[in-house]
């Protein structure tokens, strides 16, 4: 354990008003502090915990790097033994709101101090929370007495806050003004300290503000900062972020090291979209849900943590998929539903958690077996952090699997390192040489990837050997801490942590890495390569607009029905394709048509399948009616279809439309004719939609003569939002709101926007004079 030692002095007064020093213990104070806290708390504190309390009793600030589990929790608690600290506060800032209801409940059972979280779930800087007497004073009594909220001699000694709140104008001007409150903080503990230079210059940035706090308090009040994760880097932002002086704080450093879990990483070997390399996290034999290790599954993304839970409870046995064993968690749930199923994979009855770091922070269920990182993480500290969630009770043994892309193992670091620091002092503009270099390092970049292991740990277990190979060079100071050393190396990982973090060469408890101990990958196999079925695709005509329309409405009616409060949208239950697919296909008289129809495409065909095979008989569902082949045009005849002149490589402002004497003579005729005398083929067209749906240029093709379209439909004439639109050739087209422009033509939709050259190549096939039938739009 390294420790920066220096004698116990006031703070420069820099740091705002005057204020007094606070009375401290004194040496003498502090004997016997050991027995006292083992007393209290009931368990041996460890040397740097007791250094920590001491420091901060006696006013110095520290700053501790101890390994998740490590009882970090307990120098924020240690103070308060003291009878001397009787009255007295610590304010601990932590970063998110699961964390802090979680701390709370920490202090009150395993220390027996009476704690309170200023956050939204318990009525944020309400006048009654900020009041004063209610933070130090007041005792509201819980439960059978929560009605009568009477006030008793107890007092709240911990308040857990975010900085947010913490520096909001409100609880500055109402409390940390006060020096009936200010005189009796102890300390101000910053929990996951780490995260004031990570979210400090980003999206929370009253983290990078939090030194700002020393101001409202007296002088001699010390600042503790706590982390699992600091690497060089990180420990001087923060120290530098919280305004520690240059000299005169205690620096502890215990390492990260957890020796009691082993470590494993290796390459995604399958596409990524089938989440076969999580098949490992439910064994192939299970009877029972205690027979599926409990498991963190850290996904970054909400909807691949959706995706990683429906692809896991397929694989579970049926009689266990509706269990409920495999659950999302992040912070798109509700407060209510996260301390639920908190509390559900506590005791057990949830298996497997896939989360975001809405979990990584706050979780102290100490029996968790497996944590595992699906894709590369921003950084080594990311990883270090959510690993340190397994295995956190004493005695027990857990594992930690980082599963990378491919493509890291593709990343030469030496070059990485070598192209900085040219970048830095730069020779010449050498852009030949480095297309050259490009192309041969994509050529070389697999054989870097096989000498840096990216087969190992695959399927088979052929490739599980190590290469031999010079160790990748690591820099502590890049963003990602050294992430793809860690992910490269060939000796061994927790090695490579040890140099990130100074941590001490600890003996592990168990198997240490894959590198170490090859075996390790046997608990971490993808599965078998996903088969890929030879399937005849499904002959499809014409979408039938009809069927098309109620597979919607049918959707939608599940999706409100089964899914009210769900975060997606109906187009979940069925996609707009396989809609389309549907109502292309004829009639479906039976499961075995539908499942040969949707061959494997639609995730909810187990659930609804015959749900939907009865839905389509009620239809009239038409026979399937063949698509219409369309004339191919190459481009330069379309060039000549749309009019468009050779602009000389002036770009697309110099082309204009043309048209020739006899094409506009034509144009002309067409014009004159005179349209149907039925009264419901005249209303006056729409000169707004007619300029707007008209196409660009003018093809030969629309200028021939034609019959005009029979009568509009009266219900399409009473409605004040359909749009009538003229073709150039006096062809009725009408278009219903948010729909497509419906033609005189059978079966051939239009749609705003629709290419010249695309109209060109359906009226190239209708000769002149034919009469034209309506859709029965």
């Amino acid at each position: 354990m390294s420790r920066k030692k220096a004698t116990c002095q006031p703070r420069s007064a820099m740091r705002g008003v005057d204020k007094p020093t606070q009375p401290r213990p004194t040496h003498k104070d502090l004997e016997g502090l050991g027995a006292k806290l083992e007393e209290r708390f009931g368990w041996k504190l460890r040397a740097f915990q007791l250094e920590a309390i001491e420091a901060q009793l006696l006013g110095k600030d520290v700053i501790v790097h101890a390994g998740t589990g490590a009882g970090k929790t307990a120098i924020a608690a240690g103070p308060h033994v003291l009878p001397m600290m009787e009255g007295r506060v610590t304010i601990m800032v932590s970063p998110l709101l699961a964390l802090q209801n979680e701390q709370v409940n920490t202090f009150m059972n395993e220390f027996k101090l009476d704690a309170i979280a200023i956050n939204s779930s318990h009525g944020g800087c309400t006048p009654e929370a900020l009041t004063v007497g209610y933070l130090i004073f007041i005792h509201v009594k819980k439960l059978a007495d929560m009605c009568h909220q009477r006030v008793s001699e107890g007092k709240h000694q911990i308040v857990l806050i975010s900085p947010e709140m913490l520096l909001s104008k409100r609880f500055i001007d109402d409390v940390l003004r006060k020096k009936s409150f200010t005189s009796r903080v102890v300390s101000v503990v910053v929990d996951e300290a780490h995260v004031v230079s990570r979210w400090g210059a980003g999206f929370r940035k009253k983290y990078g503000e939090l030194g700002m706090v020393q101001a409202f308090l007296p002088r001699g009040t010390p600042i503790v900062a706590l982390s699992a994760t600091l690497p060089p880097r990180i420990h001087t932002d923060v120290l530098n972020k919280l305004q520690f002086p240059k000299d005169g704080y205690t620096n502890l450093n215990v390492g990260n090291d957890r020796p009691n879990v082993s470590l494993v990483t290796r390459a995604i070997e399958h596409p990524m979209n089938t989440y076969a390399d999580l098949d490992f996290v439910i064994p192939g034999d299970i009877t029972d849900p205690k027979d599926i290790p409990k498991t963190f599954i850290y996904a970054d993304s909400v909807s691949m943590g959706i995706d990683i839970e429906d692809h896991l409870t397929e694989l579970l046995p049926e009689n266990l998929r509706d269990k409920g064993l495999i659950r999302p968690f992040n912070a798109a749930f509700s407060h209510e539903y996260r301390a639920k199923l908190m509390d559900l994979f506590n005791v057990s009855e949830v298996r497997v958690l896939i989360c975001t770091d809405a979990a990584g922070m706050g979780c102290n269920i100490p029996d968790i077996d497996v944590v595992v990182q699906w894709k590369l993480p921003d950084s080594v500290s990311t990883f270090v952090q959510r690993a340190g969630r397994a295995a956190r009770a004493d005695g027990h043994e857990g594992l930690a699997i980082l599963l990378a892309e491919k493509s890291a193992y593709m990343v030469d670091v030496e070059a990485e390192l070598k192209s900085k620091e040219k970048a830095v002092n730069p020779k010449g503009d050498k852009r030949k040489k480095q297309i050259n270099e490009d192309s041969q390092k994509k050529k070389a970049s697999k054989a870097y990837a096989v000498a840096h292991g990216v087969l190992r740990g695959a399927f088979g277990g052929q490739t599980d050997s190590i290469p031999v190979v010079q160790q990748p060079p690591l820099d502590t100071t890049s963003m990602d801490e050294g992430l793809y050393v860690l992910i490269q190396t060939t000796s061994c990982r927790r090695k490579v942590l040890t140099h990130i973090y100074n941590n001490a060469l600890d003996h592990p408890t168990m198997p240490c890495c894959d590198l170490c101990d090859p075996s390790l990958l046997n608990r971490t196999r993808p599965g078998p390569p996903p088969l890929k079925a030879r399937q005849t695709a499904t002959k499809q005509g014409e979408p039938a607009q009809y069927v098309q329309h109620e597979l919607h409405k049918w959707r939608t009616q599940v999706y409100e029905r089964d899914f009210t409060h769900a975060m997606f949208g109906p187009s979940a239950i069925m996609k707009d394709g396989t809609i389309t697919m549907l109502s292309s296909v004829g009639p479906i008289s039976s499961i075995c048509q539908l499942e040969k129809i949707l061959a494997g495409q639609w995730q909810w065909y187990a659930t609804y399948g015959a749900e939907l095979l009865a839905f389509l008989n009620t239809l009239e569902m038409p026979d399937m009616v063949k698509k219409k082949r369309k004339a191919g045009l190459n481009t330069k005849k379309r060039k000549e279809q749309d009019g468009l002149e050779d602009d000389g490589g002036r770009g697309k402002r110099a082309r204009k439309p043309t048209m020739s004497a006899s094409t506009a003579s034509t144009s002309q005729a067409a014009s004159a004719t005179p349209a149907p005398t039925s009264q419901a083929a005249t209303p006056a067209p729409n000169p707004a939609a007619q300029t707007a749906t008209r196409p660009r240029g003018t093809p030969n093709q629309f200028m021939h003569s034609a019959t005009p379209s029979t009568p509009i439909p009266t219900r399409l004439q009473q409605n004040p939002y359909a749009h009538l639109v003229y073709t150039p050739h006096q062809q009725y087209l009408w278009q219903q709101p948010h729909t497509p422009i419906v033609s005189c033509y059978p079966n051939t939709p239009f749609y705003r926007g629709s290419s010249s050259s695309h109209l060109a190549s359906f009226f190239q096939d209708t000769p002149p004079n034919t009469p034209l039938e309506p859709t029965g739009q």
